[in-house]
């Protein structure tokens, strides 16, 4: 008896040692994921912004957009959209990686190093966090670090590159929000961690008690140890859900939307004769669809009207940012690629990567006629509710185009009248 309390000391303490290591590495995991998602929300803004700034200001039609009288306009622009308190630095280089404008009129011809440029000329926007210390190019960020965020300068119509604009702002500006992200990551682990030791004591008691009455009984504990090691995956679980809580806060219609999709598709799955795997992966992913927006800005996710076509190549990037958070979780693999391409076509047009036909996953197909069934059927801030039978008629007239045609066939055969 005296060997048997012995050994369930240790597995207090070693259990106690397993959860912290495991919510820890879970916290650090999915707190880098969001951090980046947060950051290259914040980063494409800016980029956004900039580019616009400068191209508002070159004179495309003279052949010569960089002008004296086009580099005048823009530094009078940049100096009235900074204040004391957000200073914006922009540095503009032409093709060759030449200063043609900055606000530091010093750099003016030089041709600084900058390792990301080769990058911006091909296209890619990068988005980094610097320390201005030492740097005296920075001093007047007034900041300790500074976002730096390098997009190409395209030509409008023609797409061609004609240039790089580099932009420093104080990092203070977006550091709230990438604090408060990831802070909703730590939290809920923390927690977590709490009630999944308070339940491996509970279990270790109640052992306790029964080797006290019966010797015998020692091999449940096993089984019993497994089952609380286990709660881990659902502490896991509540911090995406916990994450997902925070898009909910941004836009309240997320929340409702993800039960919404999550009940269709389990509908749809279930017509379809899927296995009770593929259906928990669905409604897993039904939940966490959307987990991606959290990277987009409120201004975006709430306006009332039309999004302009940057402000939709942002939104066009929340399932690849959803799923790049959701791979720190390994026991979510098989949620992975269901969320990354429930946006995607069957005729090839959607997004993220443009697959097609069967080259999407089965799961995303599905998720797909759900996620714009009740995208259809709620009231959005820029219009009212279709009705139930205005929406099917359009997944009907879809099918083949946007959805795979067999499962809207299932979906319109087995489901609408569910929602009756």
């Amino acid at each position: 008896m005296e060997q048997s309390r012995e050994v369930l000391h240790k597995i207090r303490v070693y259990g106690a040692v397993s959860i912290a290591l495991a919510a820890i590495a879970v916290a650090v995991l999915v707190g880098r994921q969001v951090q980046q998602v947060v950051l290259a929300g914040a980063g494409n803004v800016v980029a956004s912004t900039s580019s616009a700034l400068v191209e508002s200001c070159l004179d495309y039609e003279s052949g010569l957009p960089f002008t004296p009288e086009s580099l005048n306009r823009l530094e009078t622009l940049v100096a009235e959209r900074s204040t004391d308190d957000s200073r914006m630095l922009i540095r503009v280089m032409d093709i060759n990686g030449s200063v043609i404008f900055s606000t530091m009129p010093e750099e003016v011809g030089e041709t600084p190093e900058e390792v990301e440029f080769g990058a911006s000329v091909r296209g890619e926007t990068h988005v980094g966090v610097v320390d201005t210390a030492g740097n005296a190019a920075l001093a007047d960020v007034h900041d300790t670090q500074a976002l730096e965020v390098l997009t190409p300068l395209v030509v409008p119509g023609t797409g061609e590159i004609i240039g790089v604009v580099e932009t420093y702002k104080p990092y203070a500006e977006v550091a709230t929000s990438v604090r408060d992200a990831v802070l909703v990551v730590w939290v809920p682990v923390g927690v977590g961690a709490i009630v999944s030791y308070l339940g491996l004591l509970w279990v270790l008691a109640g052992a306790s008690r029964q080797l006290a009455v019966h010797e015998k009984e020692k091999a449940s504990l096993s089984a019993r140890l497994h089952d609380s090691f286990l709660s881990l995956e659902g502490q896991s679980l509540g911090t995406l859900q916990a994450l997902s809580a925070a898009v909910d806060e941004k836009d309240s219609y997320t929340a409702r939307h993800s039960l919404g999709v999550t009940g269709w598709a389990h509908h749809i799955g279930t017509a379809a004769g899927l296995s009770s795997e593929d259906l928990a992966t669905l409604e897993r992913a039904g939940l966490l669809h959307d987990i991606g927006k959290i990277g987009v800005p409120e201004s975006v996710l709430l306006k009332p009207g039309a999004l302009s076509e940057i402000e939709f190549e942002l939104i066009k990037q929340h399932p690849d940012a959803g799923a790049r958070i959701l791979e720190a979780i390994p026991f979510l693999d098989t949620v992975v690629p269901v969320v990354r391409f429930h946006h995607e076509r069957w005729d090839g047009k959607g997004y993220p990567t443009g697959l097609a036909g069967e080259e999407i996953p089965y799961l995303a197909r599905v998720l797909a006629v759900a996620d714009a069934f009740d995208a259809m059927t709620t009231d959005r801030p820029y219009r009212k509710a279709m009705s139930v039978e205005d929406a099917s008629r359009e997944i009907e007239s879809c099918a083949g185009a946007q959805f795979d045609p067999e499962i809207a066939r299932v979906f319109l055969s087995n489901c609408v009248s569910l929602s009756v």
